[in-house]
């Protein structure tokens, strides 16, 4: 009888053994899951911010091209020359802060300068009977429309993309992952005070 209960010692203790081994890996894989999960998310959001980005860009340089050819239209429509040359002026700016990669807050200023300018030259227009029936300027017009709405959804979609990324990237513990694999949050294309207030001085001086 003792023999047989000095013998269960070595059987509990190898049970023992056994189920330590199997919860330490169980949670190495689920360590090892959520850490690739974690990877997944954060490359698809990340391309996802690359993609939108650069459709955002796309759909600038657009309105950029198709700025050109509403000016023309303007011009002949005798419209306003004060606001034809802060549109021109705001265009110019728009293509420089890109060109110098000044930031997507400092881009968000001038495109939205850009933006409130080629309205007041629309609302000019509307205001001028003689230009209502004007194809040669409602044309350009029109496109223009179109473009600024195609801006509106792609910053959207790209400032909906970087939050959900810059989310990941400053929670824990998914911003170990972040960390660990170099990935850090974007920055959002919003116009701040501060890049306003640069937009300013920058108008100023000029």
């Amino acid at each position: 009888m003792p023999t047989g209960l000095g013998g269960r010692a070595p059987l509990n203790s190898y049970l023992v053994t056994v189920f330590s081994g199997v919860v330490v890996l169980v949670l190495v894989l689920v360590v090892l899951g959520y850490v690739l999960s974690v990877v997944r998310r954060l490359a698809r959001y990340r391309g996802l911010a690359e993609q939108s980005a650069r459709l955002v860009d796309i759909e600038l340089e657009r309105r950029y091209d198709q700025l050109q050819p509403f000016l023309a239209a303007a011009e002949s429509a005798d419209l306003s020359g004060d606001l034809q040359r802060q549109l021109a002026g705001a265009r110019s700016w728009s293509k420089a802060v890109r060109d110098r990669g000044l930031g997507l807050q400092a881009q968000a200023a001038a495109e939205n300068a850009l933006s409130a300018a080629f309205h007041a030259v629309l609302d000019d227009a509307e205001a001028r009977r003689s230009v209502v029936g004007n194809w040669a300027f409602q044309g350009p017009a029109g496109d223009l429309t179109v473009t600024e709405k195609r801006i509106a959804g792609a910053v959207r979609v790209y400032n909906d993309t970087a939050y959900q990324l810059s989310e990941a990237v400053g929670s824990f513990p998914s911003s170990l992952v972040a960390k660990a694999r170099s990935v850090t949050a974007p920055e959002p294309f919003v116009e701040t005070k501060e890049s306003l207030d640069e937009h300013r001085a920058a108008e100023v001086a000029a």
